[in-house]
């Protein structure tokens, strides 16, 4: 079942049950009132028939009360009215109709009394009958009894009739309500579910590989949000994928160069041999342990990649002097960088104590960023510079070189990452894997520090590594 069904149902049966709660309730209340209704207008007759008996008792012959009270009163249920004295003799009586029983079903089965005067329920062949009484003084002093007797099954009726006719306009105004109730669901699920589908669509499309689909990002609301969040992911997913593919054609033609240079080795030193020129096959030898070296690298970068996704990165901790470490990494990289006529130098500005690391982790890291500087100085100098502050030991790599674009800053720490190639002085044959940058981050975080990068086109760059003390 989709989550627009599910979501649907849910509403409905929740309305369901909404509407099902106030119908109990009105039909609680309605008969409460009806049957409250009724009570009170049963006991004003009675008082008004004490009134009349009164009167009767005190000017005999006198019927002018009693006409009023037959003109005025339009309440069919009324039987029969009398008077009688204290001794029980009936000095006025009227019967308005004899009851028969009726087919008739009624939804008041009973109804309480009022507390005020005698009510009791009797039954006249097989009528049932609700007898009233009340007691007066006169003002002449003599005691008096007012009777009404009530057809029960009429006052059944009329408050059926009632409560029928409440409950029409009830139920009337309850389906309206439903119905604008489940146009609003309809509404409502339309417009929570439509951008779900939408991101559905979307991250099926975008699983098929159209990376390029993107929602429409309408509003400021949770769903908007969300919308803009999916338009982020898959702008990441679109530049890892582009990523992906420039270190998979950079992997190629860097793997490549390394097995081809050693076939060709392997070649030539066959062909010294078969000309007994031995004395040149070292020369060989040497580059083919350089192209190992180099397919090496790229092996172990792979494999580090691996590990650190995989969780199963360690740090071999022991002290460690970063000075020490600099100096190493300055000294094996002063050769190349003499080759290329960049002049290096190590600037310690006061004494450096001991700390914990991985010291092979952490030359790794120093000989990465040291060595890119040299790589991309094509004149000038690089300086490495050992400071200390309050927590944190600093080391930073300046270097002259042809500087990043600032919009490449944020994404030199991404994996797979590489400077675009067709950007001036980047050319792809200078560039590595694009896998150094990230390690070294991954490597320096585990340490607890950071890493930050400032770069100027033309002017150079400056890598700062901050390790905590």
């Amino acid at each position: 079942m989709s989550i627009r069904n599910k979501l649907l149902l849910f509403m409905l049966t929740l309305l369901a049950a909404v509407a099902a709660v106030l119908t109990l309730l009105f039909f609680y209340n309605e008969r409460s009132a009806i049957a409250s209704n009724n009570q009170r207008k049963n006991f004003q007759i009675l008082l008004a028939m004490s009134e009349v008996c009164r009167e009767i008792h005190d000017t005999p012959g006198k019927s002018s009360a009693y006409r009023y009270f037959k003109a005025f009163l339009k309440t069919p249920e009324i039987i029969k009215v009398s008077c009688s004295d204290r001794r029980g003799r009936t000095f006025m009586e009227d019967r308005y109709y004899n009851p028969y029983p009726h087919p008739f079903s009624n939804l008041f089965k009973t109804f309480p009394p009022p507390q005020t005067g005698v009510w009791e329920t009797k039954n006249d062949n097989g009528v049932e009958i609700l007898q009233a009484s009340l007691k007066a003084r006169s003002v002449k002093g003599g005691a008096i009894t007012a009777h009404v007797d009530f057809s029960t099954q009429l006052i059944s009726q009329e408050m059926d009739s009632s409560l029928r006719q409440t409950s029409a306009r009830f139920f009337i105004i309850l389906s309206l309500a439903f119905a604008a109730g489940c146009i609003g669901i309809l509404i409502i699920t339309r417009v929570v579910v439509k951008p779900i589908q939408l991101m559905a669509e979307a991250a099926r499309m975008i699983g098929s590989g159209r990376l390029g689909h993107r929602i429409p990002a309408a509003g400021g609301d949770e769903m908007g949000m969300l919308a803009s969040e999916f338009n982020e992911m898959a702008d990441k997913l679109k530049e890892l994928d582009e990523m992906k593919k420039d270190f998979v054609s950079s992997i190629t033609h860097d793997l490549r160069s390394p097995v081809t240079g050693i076939e060709l080795c392997a070649d030539l030193i066959k062909e010294l041999a078969e000309k007994h020129e031995y004395n040149k096959i070292p020369e060989q030898l040497f580059s083919i342990n350089e192209h190992s070296q180099r397919l090496n690298r790229f092996i172990d970068s792979l494999l580090e990649i691996s590990k650190i996704e995989s969780g199963k990165t360690t740090l071999d901790i022991k002290a460690v002097n970063l000075e020490e470490l600099s100096d190493r990494a300055v000294r094996a990289l002063k050769p190349y960088a003499g080759q290329k006529g960049i002049k290096m130098e190590l600037v310690v500005g006061q004494t450096i104590s001991d700390t914990r690391g991985d010291p092979d982790r952490l030359y790794q890291v120093l000989a990465n960023i040291i060595g890119n500087a040299v790589k991309f100085t094509n004149s000038g100098s690089v300086g490495v510079y050992i400071t200390t502050a309050p927590g944190w030991q600093q080391i930073r790599v300046c270097d002259t070189g042809i500087g990043i674009p600032e919009h490449e800053i944020k994404n030199l720490f991404s994996k797979f990452y590489r400077i675009n190639s067709d950007s001036r002085g980047y050319p792809s044959s200078r560039q590595g894997t694009g896998l150094g940058l990230f390690i070294a981050k991954f490597i320096i975080e585990q340490h607890g520090g950071r890493i930050e990068a400032k770069s100027s086109p033309g002017k150079g760059s400056e890598f700062t590594i901050f390790f905590p003390t």
